[in-house]
């Protein structure tokens, strides 16, 4: 399992039933502390009455589902690790079902938080859940794995899922928004905080037709991610805060493309202070070239609009660190290292890049890489760009459907090298600088770009 990291950021909050204290992360909370009717614990195999009151007479986590059928607004159930048995509660056996909702104010709290084991001391160790069949890149590609361990249904909404240390999820995740024929498909307010994990197929799934809004996801962490961290199909008003999540360049192969937290579609999504690193997936070809390498940090789709990237950090991408067709796309004080791409902008309208530093863009098969690709309009404020080899600063790529790319960049800089360009296009765009230092010397100028022309 990943190491421990402390809970030097949590805030304590206070449970009035059973003066019960459980470390909650900030974004965990509604504001203040949060009103509880009851408290239930739970170990593995639970203890003495099980009845869940205190940790010597724990309910067995095999309770869990039916507990939370019955759950109430303001219900709290802790999982904590017996000091006599630390082994890890097995996520591929007994899913747990959520369908009961909160209430604004007063959400249902699942936490598997540090500290929340026998006598809730602080030295107390963290529950681990794990697979009890070893994880595999092959088994995840076959899609062999189990299904979802945290399954939400019937809309289950006003939730806090917290502090799960896990090994080894399927790309089902460990939780899964999951749509039903009857019944409501829409989430909201589910906040999901300081989960730690490695041998990730996915951490968070859903369904096509399940809807998800006001939602919080912060302060976790994944290791060795094969598909994703999380994606989301319908995803509106969420924020993405405190992320690091490495894939550490493990390749499912085929189909299995790694994209590290993608949007299909919705609108008002904030990702701040989000590390991404290492997602590549290599394509071969039949003679034995590389075909189109693929692999990303943030991927929002066409339907995707008002989308905020803020202090997030890419590298080592097969494709693009900010993967972004949507409408209205603000990128400010983030950059990119070492991706073919580092942010990618496609749609036309108010798009604007600033106060941002992307570098070394590496270029991946027949695809020459590049800092920024834009395929609609943007305007660039106060940015750094440095690109070498055979990559450029700037791509221009104009989409068959799409008219010639417009791209406006004031201030900031471009340093390239000898072979370095400093826009090149594949159809036709415009690039303007004014009062950019190229190379250290201040240049205003238009640039009209042709069919894979180079400047």
């Amino acid at each position: 399992m990943l190491p421990s990291r402390g809970i030097g950021r949590r805030r304590m909050l206070l449970l009035a039933a059973g003066a019960c204290c459980i470390p909650l992360s900030a974004g965990a909370q509604s504001g203040g502390n949060l009103p509880v009717r009851s408290v239930k614990r739970l170990t593995r195999n639970g203890a003495g009455r099980q009845d869940g009151t205190d940790w010597p007479n724990a309910w067995p986590v095999a309770r869990l589902s039916k507990g939370l059928a019955t759950a109430a607004p303001g219900d709290v159930f802790l999982i904590g690790a017996s000091q006599d048995d630390r082994t890890a509660i097995a996520i591929d056996h007994g899913q747990i079902a959520i369908k009961t909702s909160g209430s604004q104010g007063h959400p249902i709290t699942v936490s598997a938080l540090e500290g929340a084991g026998v006598g809730e001391s602080a030295d107390a160790a963290p529950p681990s859940f794990e697979s009890s069949v070893p994880w595999t890149i092959e088994r995840v590609a076959r899609r062999k794995g189990s299904p979802c361990y945290l399954a939400l249904t019937n809309g289950a909404s006003y939730l806090r899922l917290t502090g799960f240390q896990v090994e080894g999820t399927s790309a089902d995740g460990l939780m899964k928004f999951r749509a039903r024929k009857t019944g409501s498909n829409s989430f909201q307010d589910v906040q999901i905080s300081d989960i730690d994990a490695r041998n990730v197929g996915r951490l968070i799934e859903t369904d096509r037709n399940a809807f998800v809004s006001d939602m919080q996801v912060e302060d976790c962490r994944a290791r060795a991610i094969m598909r994703g961290f999380a994606r989301f199909h319908n995803l509106s008003n969420a924020v993405f805060r405190r992320l690091d999540l490495d894939a550490e360049g493990i390749d499912g192969g085929g189909k299995n493309v790694c994209q590290l937290i993608s949007i299909g579609s919705g609108a008002n999504i904030l990702f701040e202070d989000v590390i991404l690193k290492n997602a590549v997936n290599a394509r071969w070809l039949e003679d034995g070239s590389q075909g189109y390498v693929q692999g990303d940090g943030i991927v929002c789709e066409r339907k995707t609009s008002d989308i905020t990237l803020r202090k997030c950090h890419g590298s080592g991408m097969g494709d693009a660190a900010f993967d972004l067709k949507s409408t209205r796309v603000l990128i400010e004080d983030s950059g990119s290292d070492s991706c073919k791409f580092g942010a990618r902008v496609w749609s036309e309208g108010d798009n604007m890049i600033r106060r941002s530093h992307f570098r070394n863009p590496v270029t991946r098969g027949s695809t020459k890489g590049a800092c920024i690709q834009a395929s609609g309009t943007l305007v660039i404020h106060d940015t750094i760009l440095a690109a070498g080899g055979d990559t450029s600063a700037i791509m221009l790529h104009r989409l068959k459907t799409g008219t010639a790319p417009v791209v406006h960049m004031y201030g900031g800089a471009i340093n390239i090298d000898n072979q370095a360009a400093l826009a090149r296009s594949s159809d036709a765009g415009t690039l303007e600088l004014h009062d950019v230092a190229v190379n250290g010397t201040l240049r205003s100028r238009r640039y009209d770009l042709n069919n894979n022309e180079t400047r």
